[in-house]
């Protein structure tokens, strides 16, 4: 009942970290999209008992492996704790933590001007 209790708590905070992870032109896209992928890995869990005809422990290795790669690439994420929400994709490029160099600030975009591209001449 307790591990029941884990997935839900997990679930629950990823999807509200989702929502605030994506600008505000893309969020239902965005959240649909993580929702769907979801659904898909708990279509195809519980096929995983299946592999240990290949090895006994390759199910437990496979998950575990996969829970480590999904924690480390979560570091990657930008912090998002006392900034603001993202507007648009211009807003979303210069976010901290992207890969994308600060050239613009959160408050001197505007929505309605196009978007300089620091990379072209």
């Amino acid at each position: 009942m307790m591990g029941k209790f884990a997935v839900t708590t997990a679930f629950s905070i990823v999807y509200a970290y989702t929502a605030e992870l994506y600008p505000t032109v893309l969020r239902n896209t965005a959240v649909g999209a993580c929702s769907m992928a979801s659904r898909f890995g708990s279509i195809i869990a519980p096929y995983f008992i299946y592999l240990r005809s290949y090895s006994v422990s390759l199910p437990y290795i496979l998950m575990g492996s996969m829970t480590a790669l999904a924690g480390l690439l979560s570091l990657l994420l930008p912090e998002s704790y006392g900034m603001p929400l993202p507007d648009t994709i211009a807003h979303m490029q210069h976010f901290p933590g992207s890969l994308y160099p600060p050239t613009l600030t959160l408050t001197s975009l505007d929505p309605f001007t196009p978007y300089p591209n620091p990379y072209l001449p």
